[in-house]
């Protein structure tokens, strides 16, 4: 079985100068966890964080691409996908294919020619805009609470030059984070398949990241892909209630990393490590991630959702799903529910290489 994930954020551990290459018991994946995982092609987000927005997202953006390049010289079954390259001609036993996301548009720095650069660099999606409005276009988040702020809601003309040149260049865009107006932007111009890499469904939790349903059957009439997202706040409204009210119960275990790191990304890193095990006891369970997959199947059909894990971008995963090694419990949920052979094939993989063909052949 090929098993594709479409948004994972391990990269913001290695440039910190973690090992993450062999086992480890730190976050949810590494080369090694990905790989026993059964875990065939993983796409790592380029996202910057907050200290390097105003004036080094470019350089830091080329830094994590370089961290992923570096990483496949020292391996023998990782391999860095190229966008210009066939997904099935890479496939190997035992084998990990790593792809490129752009995760927010900061590291353009509003220039065309570094997206070229990028493009040229093998990214194979980009998303306009992490939970920050960028000069592509407003995000979700600044669009339901920060709307009266915003200079321009929606796409941006140098968000729409980017998305004509991608599509231009096969590179697919990625339509999580970004507002509802951004978004019918975007599925006016687009002449491809679109995907949402990491959203689940507006109706099971109303949370401004999910996708409604008429965002849900416009991917499906581009011939796209929704990606479901396995953190628990996606999953479960309510979860967020829990989480604030046992958060205040360890604060004094909170403002202690806060001490001790003065990096702002060594300390979201080692808070992750911390909340991953103290925040398990109040997590959805696994039944009701795949009953957002099981949601778009109903409403949109079997063709047109996947997943896209968010491992390493979220502090704590749905009971059932500790780390990346229990992904194919996925499949196995699937297969209990009366899915069928080919089609835990398609929502495991199998769709991407859909879209993916798609993409190379406009």
């Amino acid at each position: 079985m090929f098993v594709a994930d479409l948004h994972n954020d391990l990269l913001q551990r290695a440039i910190l100068g973690e090992d993450i290459i062999n086992e480890s018991k730190n976050g949810h994946t590494d080369i090694a966890r990905l790989i026993s995982g059964k875990i065939n092609f993983e796409v790592f987000a380029i996202w910057i964080t907050k200290q390097y927005l105003e004036h080094s997202a470019f350089i830091r953006a080329n830094e994590l691409i370089d961290k992923l390049e570096e990483v496949e010289k020292k391996t023998k079954n990782f391999f860095v996908f190229k966008s210009n390259q066939k997904i099935s001609s890479k496939i190997k036993n035992n084998s990990l294919l790593g792809a490129i996301g752009l995760e927010g548009g900061e590291c353009l720095e509003e220039n065309i020619d570094k997206l070229q650069h990028f493009i040229d660099r093998g990214i194979f999606y980009l998303g306009p805009t992490w939970n920050y409005s960028t000069s592509l276009a407003s995000s979700a988040y600044d669009e339901t609470y920060n709307a009266k702020k915003l200079k321009s809601i929606g796409l941006t003309n140098f968000g729409k030059d980017s998305i004509k040149l991608c599509e231009e260049n096969g590179v697919i865009i990625d339509v999580s984070h970004i507002g509802e107006k951004s978004f019918w932007d975007i599925i006016s111009l687009s002449k491809m398949p679109i995907i949402a890499s990491h959203s689940n469904a507006y109706s099971l939790c109303k949370h401004f990241r999910n996708l409604k349903d008429e965002q849900i059957l416009a991917i499906k009439k581009t011939q796209g892909v929704i990606f479901a997202n396995l953190y628990p706040g996606f999953i479960d409204i309510n979860f967020a209630k829990r989480e604030k009210r046992l958060k205040l119960s360890l604060k004094k275990e909170l403002d202690k990393i806060d001490l001790n790191y003065s990096d702002p990304d060594k300390r979201w890193i080692k808070k992750q490590y911390y909340l991953q095990k103290k925040l398990y006891s109040i997590t959805p369970k696994l039944e009701e991630f795949v009953d957002h997959i099981e949601y778009i199947i109903k409403l949109a059909g079997i063709d047109y959702t996947g997943v896209g894990s968010d491992y390493d971008g979220t502090d704590c995963l749905p009971k059932g799903i500790f780390d990346c090694r229990d992904h194919m419990l996925i499949s196995r949920e699937l297969k209990k529910r009366g899915y069928s052979k080919i089609d835990v094939e398609k929502v495991m993989g199998l769709n991407l290489i859909r879209v993916r063909e798609l993409n190379e052949s406009i």
